[in-house]
């Protein structure tokens, strides 16, 4: 699946990447169903932005425990603490065990992943929660921020008025739209913003936002 031409025409839209005066955005990539590709056009999104980014582009995949964006990206180097000197949108318990979230750079420049650093079996539990003032410093920081949502779970859906968007991907394999309409209606209804709709998986490798 080739999504580069599609998604660079998206990334065409938010030029420049950081908005007049400096500050970055904040987008979440949310499927409309399971296994809808929305990892994939999360990764390559990320991937085109920090190829016009100065400031970096960061990852975020909210499969804490999967690591699946981190390994997908082949992470290596530094190691960066992802909290911004904020109350993060996450809280982990691990115990008496420790556990944070990191970001490392990935093989692509300017292009960083989030990943949990914790030993293996002692995450009881993630949870996700509103925080502007962590976002508004994500924006101060760097150019763009994207932020992987898996569709098996509501969790996310307390996050989305902080972002600057939403944008679906549905597949395009399902004949029933009622999963995308049901996403949309929940986003709005907690005050986010539906930028757009992928249509992933067609066979022509097309997308339309």
């Amino acid at each position: 699946m080739n999504l580069t031409h599609d998604l660079s025409e998206l990334v065409d839209q938010l030029e420049p990447i950081a908005r007049p005066g400096g500050e970055g955005r904040v987008l979440m990539v949310m499927g409309g169903s399971r296994g809808a590709g929305a990892s994939t056009v999360a990764r390559e999104l990320s991937r085109l932005a920090a190829q016009r980014s100065t400031r970096g582009v960061w990852l975020y995949d909210l499969d804490f425990t999967g690591n699946s964006q981190s390994e997908a990206a082949h992470v290596r180097g530094d190691v960066f603490d992802a909290r911004f000197g904020r109350e993060p949108f996450w809280s982990i318990n691990s115990g008496q065990n420790p556990a944070r979230i990191v970001a490392r750079q990935s093989v692509v420049p300017n292009l960083f992943v989030t990943q949990l650093q914790a030993r293996r079996g002692t995450v009881e539990q993630v949870g996700l929660r509103a925080a502007p003032e962590y976002w508004q410093a994500v924006r101060q920081s760097i150019d763009l921020a994207v932020i992987d949502a898996p569709a098996s779970s509501r969790a996310p859906l307390a996050m989305v008025g902080d972002v600057d968007g939403v944008i679906l991907v549905a597949d395009a394999r399902l004949s029933r739209t009622d999963g995308v309409l049901a996403r949309r209606q929940s986003i709005e209804a907690r005050g986010g913003v539906v930028a757009g709709i992928i249509l992933n998986r067609t066979g022509f490798e097309r997308s339309v936002a």
